[in-house]
């Protein structure tokens, strides 16, 4: 089986290769839409995870004794 073949396979089924050795999984194999389309999730959920302020935080001035000395 050639590469040809794999890419094939991948486009058809719209699936994952996974390869082994002998201490378990050593590579997987997907198309690269669908790595994009993962890598893009995750930068999303980290932007929102960020973002999120306590709703507390947002209306509350700083004062001289939150300065860390």
């Amino acid at each position: 089986m050639d590469l040809k073949e794999i890419k094939k396979i991948i486009e058809e089924e719209g699936g994952k290769i996974i390869v082994t050795s002998e201490d378990g999984p050593a590579l997987v194999i997907m198309s690269l839409a669908d790595y994009r389309g993962k890598k893009e999730v995750k930068i999303e959920n980290k932007v929102e995870s960020v973002s999120k302020v306590p709703q507390e935080l947002e209306t509350e001035s700083l004062k001289i004794d939150d300065l860390p000395f």
